[in-house]
């Protein structure tokens, strides 16, 4: 059995949405980073530097959610992934894209829109917001083209880069981020969150126990 642990953010629901995909028995925990739980040496075993997700599995922890993902398709038969290594390679390239570069301008959001007038008693950076806007207009058209001819991301099968890319991309559900200039990926965003694995994953991941 494989135990997640997780908050209620974007990167826990990358491994959920996969795991739910892959339709393995595992186990959820909740970490409330809010009473600094991840901070208890217990989780610091887990994690070096007491963030989530963790997987456990056979008595071994593994952290960083790409890593994750492709730990989880790996152990179960390559599945949302692949034994080709150049479609593999795609794969891993993609969820690169969004580690680094997408990911990173619409984390931008998340910090500045929700995190920072929450827990920051501080108003949205305008500087910070319009810098990430202006990467996001240059980089979410490159995510839209990978769709004009494909179901999905990497090609026409549902892959761990699909999850990856939909759980950063619910950050545009709360804040100022639209996809709607976006046809393809807004239909593909849709189609996404209409999946039994991915409802199922958002409601345990968003939900505070």
């Amino acid at each position: 059995m494989y135990t997640i642990y997780g908050y209620s953010t974007f990167n826990p629901l990358k491994v959920v949405i996969v795991a739910e995909e892959l339709g393995i028995d595992y186990g959820y925990k909740y970490i409330n980073l809010g009473k600094r739980e991840n901070l208890d040496p217990t989780h610091l075993a887990r994690h070096p530097f007491g963030k989530v997700p963790v997987l456990e599995h056979k008595g071994e922890f593994i952290h960083e959610s790409a890593a994750i993902c492709r730990y989880l398709a790996n152990t179960n038969g390559k599945k949302l992934y692949s034994d080709d290594p150049l479609q593999a390679a795609r794969i891993d390239a993609l969820m690169d894209v969004m580690s680094i570069h997408i990911g990173r301008w619409l984390a931008v959001y998340f910090w500045e829109e929700l995190i920072a007038p929450k827990f920051l008693d501080r108003v949205a950076n305008p500087d910070a917001l319009e810098e990430a806007k202006g990467w996001l207009d240059k980089q979410l058209p490159y995510l839209d083209g990978l769709l004009s001819n494909n179901n999905w991301l990497c090609g026409n099968q549902l892959s761990i880069a699909d999850c990856f890319t939909f759980a950063y991309l619910t950050i545009s559900d709360n804040t100022s981020i639209s996809l709607d200039p976006y046809y393809n990926l807004s239909a593909w965003y849709e189609n996404m969150r209409n999946r039994p694995s991915v409802q199922k994953a958002m409601a345990l991941v968003f939900s505070t126990p």
